[in-house]
């Protein structure tokens, strides 16, 4: 793949079973959408960093295991899907894109989340099923827009008291596009499963709140 002629082009979508992306990538310095999903990549050169005027960037469904730190120049960007890869860390790049609004990393090999994902203050989705997170981390319930939170398929046990504070989480979530909080198919214990199966997310809130959880 080469680059378009055209330096002032801001849309592109690649899915031809890309090995690797061309350093030139970084000459489209006016790129404001790049789809690249749906290839063989195994790695993302430092030189996309210098398309700074993103705003989307898909690279779900390759091999990626990580992204160059270069990428922390992204913040412009609104959507970033990295799902369907290989991840087991989630990049500490990523704690630089504060315009994020969507995050989705489902289906990587991700154990944890990091501290520094409080700084996505404008985050309103994240979705994190079919990993292998054990717990959330505090800094989750910083997420002040946090309206829809998928963390279904995961070995989940306990969620933090301070969940609670996540207020635009109005409702214990079932259909994959459903605002809300969703949990199923964790092996939740039984105070936090019992309070779900009780009343939902508002019985959960209301347990958290009186000073229940495992934190």
């Amino acid at each position: 793949m080469s680059p378009p002629k055209a330096s002032s082009a801001q849309n592109l979508c690649v899915c031809v079973q890309l090995g690797s992306l061309p350093p030139e990538i970084g000459q489209l310095k006016k790129l404001r959408v790049l789809f690249v999903y749906r290839n063989r990549l195994t790695e993302v050169p430092a030189e996309l960093a210098a398309c700074t005027q993103l705003e989307v960037l898909s690279l779900a469904n390759n091999q990626l295991s990580s992204l160059p730190e270069s990428l922390c120049s992204l913040t412009r960007l609104k959507k970033l899907n990295l799902s369907h890869n290989n991840i087991a860390y989630l990049p500490a790049c990523i704690g630089s894109m504060k315009a994020l609004v969507f995050l989705h990393l489902s289906c990587n090999r991700l154990e944890n989340l990091p501290e520094n994902i409080r700084s996505l203050e404008e985050l309103k989705i994240l979705i994190v099923e079919g990993n292998s997170l054990h717990s959330l981390p505090k800094a989750l319930c910083s997420l002040p827009r946090l309206e829809l939170l998928n963390l279904d398929f995961n070995d989940i046990k306990d969620v933090p008291q301070e969940l609670f504070h996540l207020s635009r989480l109005q409702r214990l979530a079932v259909h994959p596009l459903d605002k809300g909080l969703h949990l199923v198919h964790n092996p939740l214990q039984k105070p936090v499963r019992e309070a779900l199966e009780g009343g939902g997310l508002s019985m959960l809130f209301s347990y958290l709140r009186a000073g229940g959880g495992a934190y």
